[in-house]
């Protein structure tokens, strides 16, 4: 069972935590010549403003905004509905907000005059569009808020949230830890909770039922899979299916605690495995030590890809990249970020990065097996987030 110092609290960030972000990301504007960012992502809005609120994504009526300018204070413009969880969580003083929904104008009367009153040095209002980023409005509004705010330009502040997100402070990699804790427990109890005839749907609810028992907030993601020697797709699922004895049970999770994921994966066999598979799984174990030990400091993404696929291809493939496309990637507020373990990354690991190493196999009859562990590289190397995998595949009674 998960010892009972897991189950206690941790702190909430401090008013000095949030600040320390907003000074790192006015330096970043000013680098990138930004005069102001609208945040339209929960992820970053709670990043940066601490806002946080269930209802923006799980209702798509109303838009939320976080106005951040260079120089002077920011402002939450949201949903008269929502004024309350602002003030609540958010230690930004001023919100601005609208009756919605209201389609004809979702606050961008407001949000024109925030950008119209911004001192202007370099005419440019960043807005989340590049890579890795979700709009949370209707980009005709966006389309409109454009023309309405000339002669500002708007661009791209991907790159300044994804810089400022890089590096995790001890606080959050506390959380990054504490939510994969939480997932290695459940994993351990598996084995005694899975009975026969469970489909594939029984074991996933049986499994968020153990993660929130032992404190996740959330596990809305849980990709649930079983077949003969491994999985036909590492993404979807579960189905109804219910597995026989020989088959492969993999479950790739993100619980996530205080707005921090993990996100790690463990296969199990249904009765004695096959060679294969135990041949399989000891590959992917010893891979994901290789790759464990080549994410240093100064390292690329793309050596930890390498030092994963070196020892796959031992005898045998690395072709797993191929439905994969990469050997594990960034990790923290959501469950993937930059970068990419993958060959032609040459993005630099340094102290402060959450990285997952997620190597895959395919195996003789297409069917892909997987592996996959969290970190958090150090000053000196890393640091193991989850706890090791057993080098030996476990089993669950048929």
């Amino acid at each position: 069972m998960l010892e009972p110092k897991y189950k206690r609290e941790l702190p909430p960030f401090t008013r000095a935590e949030f600040d320390g972000r907003a000074e790192r990301a006015r330096r970043l504007m000013a680098r990138a010549k930004l005069d102001g960012m609208l945040l339209t992502s929960m992820v970053n809005q709670e990043y940066l403003a601490g806002f946080q609120c269930q209802f923006p994504v799980s209702s798509p009526s109303r838009p939320w905004y976080f106005y951040f300018p260079r120089t002077g204070a920011p402002v939450g413009v949201v949903p008269a509905v929502g004024e309350n969880a602002w003030r609540t969580s958010s230690w930004v003083e001023e919100v601005r907000t609208w009756p919605s929904p209201r389609p004809e104008n979702e606050g961008l009367d407001i949000l024109r005059d925030l950008i119209a009153g911004t001192r202007r040095r370099y005419g440019r209002i960043g807005v989340e569009m590049g890579p890795e980023t979700r709009l949370g409005m209707p980009v005709e509004d966006l389309l409109r808020l454009r023309d309405m705010i000339r002669p500002h330009e708007m661009v791209d502040c991907e790159p300044v949230m994804r810089e400022l997100r890089f590096i995790k402070s001890k606080a959050e990699i506390a959380r990054v830890r504490r939510a994969c804790r939480i997932a290695c427990a459940a994993f351990d109890l598996l084995p005694d909770f899975v009975e026969s005839g469970d489909s594939e749907k029984v074991i996933m609810r049986k499994m968020k039922t153990r993660c929130t028992a032992l404190g996740a907030d959330d596990t809305s993601y849980m990709m649930t899979r079983t077949g003969p020697q491994g999985l036909p797709s590492w993404v979807a699922g579960p189905y109804d299916h219910v597995p026989r004895k020989g088959d492969v049970l993999a479950i790739d999770t993100g619980c996530k605690y205080d707005g921090y994921s993990s996100d790690l994966n463990r296969n199990f066999s249904f009765g004695k495995p096959s060679d294969a598979v135990r041949r399989a799984h000891d590959k992917l174990w010893r891979a994901t030590r290789a790759g464990i030990e080549a994410a240093v400091p100064g390292a690329t993404a793309e050596q930890v890809f390498l030092a994963q696929a070196a020892i796959l291809n031992e005898g045998g493939s690395a072709d797993g990249f191929k439905r994969m496309g990469r050997f594990g990637h960034g990790l923290g507020k959501l469950l993937t970020e930059p970068p990419s373990n993958k060959l032609g990354d040459k993005t630099k690991l340094r102290p402060g990065m959450v990285l997952t190493v997620e190597p895959g196999l395919l195996m003789d009859n297409g069917m892909m097996v997987a592996h996959e562990e969290n970190l958090a590289i150090t000053e000196d190397g890393n640091r193991l987030l989850t706890m090791r995998a057993p080098r030996e595949i476990p089993t669950i009674r048929v």
